[in-house]
């Protein structure tokens, strides 16, 4: 650990407060006269001091991924994004095909990288987007939007088994992974060089209450799409008049994640514990659920047991954001 340099705080005028840079620093931060310094006061009441407003690119990040392909290699592509990269080297002796399909799939799906050059034996990813531009909890709440669509559009698919409207629902899943690994990155890129955006009010503490929300909507998300991707599989061999109890349960799973979002935001202590004690009654009205089964095939047994499971771990969900919400709200 380095020791700290202290500094005597003189007043000069009336009410400056001035205190000298230690010149090591200063040197090596490029500062001279008339340069300008960026001052960032920390919820612990420390003061971080830059000379760039804590922006600093951090530099390029090599990977060799000779051999590698497919889902190694991409999710070695994903923790580097997250991990706050802005700059994705990719080497290898020669990039194959399958190597170059890999990366521009995964690049369509992370949101504000680009492919800036690509040659035999490279290919350089780019991130062009500005951190501040999306603070998180914007980007949370425009997850929240979109899970919102899901959720709904998933009853509407129960309800009237449209094939083409649950497959919307599972295509929207995507768009909800990429709003998640950027909340991941936007909380990373807090993390490591104390960015918040001007156009929020979070501090630290606050991105990370946000980061841990972002993962229940995204599983919530993943459940909506089984259901839906369910009801596409089973075609005609689930009863309609056997959904319709759990679609009424799905609706309470429904609200209680909306309602578990607006306590999270709010930090309303009271309506996260009225979610916590509705989502109890989930889990007992599925349990009462009882189809004969000489009626159903095995197929659509296994099918609405898939369903029930879903819609419960939905509202498991909804409740871990209120916990969050109360967590959340004793730390402010």
């Amino acid at each position: 650990m380095i020791n700290p340099e202290i500094r005597k705080v003189q007043i000069t005028g009336k009410s400056t407060f001035v205190v000298s840079l230690p010149k090591k620093w200063a040197i090596n931060a490029g500062i001279t006269s008339g340069s300008l310094v960026h001052m960032h006061p920390q919820e612990d009441g420390s003061l971080l001091l830059t000379s760039n407003g804590g922006s600093a690119v951090q530099g390029p990040k090599t990977l060799t991924i000779d051999g590698r392909a497919g889902d190694p290699l991409i999710r070695d592509i994903i923790a580097t994004y997250v991990a706050g990269y802005r700059v994705i080297e990719l080497k290898a002796r020669n990039i194959t095909p399958e190597q170059k399909k890999d990366i521009t799939t995964i690049v369509k799906k992370l949101i504000g990288i680009e492919i800036i050059e690509e040659t035999h034996d490279k290919v350089i990813i780019q991130d062009i987007s500005n951190p501040g531009d999306m603070p998180i909890d914007m980007s949370f709440r425009r997850m929240h939007i979109k899970v919102q669509w899901m959720l709904d559009n998933t009853i509407r698919a129960m309800n009237t088994k449209d094939v083409s409207l649950a497959t919307e629902v599972v295509r929207q899943d995507d768009e909800i992974d990429r709003l998640h690994l950027l909340i991941s990155k936007q909380f990373m890129d807090i993390l490591l060089h104390s960015r918040i955006s001007e156009k929020s009010e979070l501090g630290l503490t606050g991105a990370f209450y946000y980061r841990l929300a972002s993962d229940q909507l995204e599983r919530v998300s993943d459940h909506a799409s089984k259901i839906a991707g369910i009801i596409l599989e089973s075609d005609e061999q689930i009863p309609h008049t056997m959904l319709d109890d759990i679609v009424k349960i799905g609706i309470i799973s429904y609200k209680l994640v909306n309602d578990s979002v607006v306590s999270f935001t709010k930090c309303n202590v009271e309506l996260a514990n009225r979610v916590i004690e509705e989502h109890k009654k989930i889990g007992e009205d599925l349990r009462r659920i009882r189809y004969p089964s000489t009626t159903m095939n095995t197929d659509a047994v296994m099918a609405l047991g898939l369903i029930a499971d879903s819609v419960k771990r939905i509202g498991d969900y909804a409740a871990n954001v209120a916990e969050l919400a109360i967590d959340f709200s004793k730390s402010i």
